[in-house]
């Protein structure tokens, strides 16, 4: 995992083109910590609501990009200490 990723803002969800946005890098940090797949996809989600994102996996960031960002950078602050999935919810729901 890249343990120096940006900060999401807002406007990296409607960015096109340049680098990577932080919130993909962070997406698959998720997705791998879950174990790829489905099941990595499945837990993205699950940390993406306890991090505060009130919408299912077809709503788009850019719908709400203030509350996305919001979320995400709250998963970029626990990331790098968590060993595991239990790890980073439990430290999501505490935040």
């Amino acid at each position: 995992m890249d343990n120096h990723i940006a900060e999401v803002n807002e406007d990296d969800f409607s960015r096109i083109g340049g680098e990577k946005p932080p919130h993909l890098k962070i997406e698959a940090a998720l997705i791998e910590l879950g174990g790829t797949g489905v099941r990595g996809t499945e837990f993205k989600l699950r940390a993406l609501k306890a991090a505060g994102w009130k919408y299912g996996k077809m709503t788009p960031y850019g719908t709400n990009p203030k509350l996305a960002a919001e979320a995400f950078n709250r998963i970029r602050s626990v990331l790098p200490g968590a060993g595991d999935q239990d790890q980073l919810i439990q430290s999501l729901e505490a935040k």
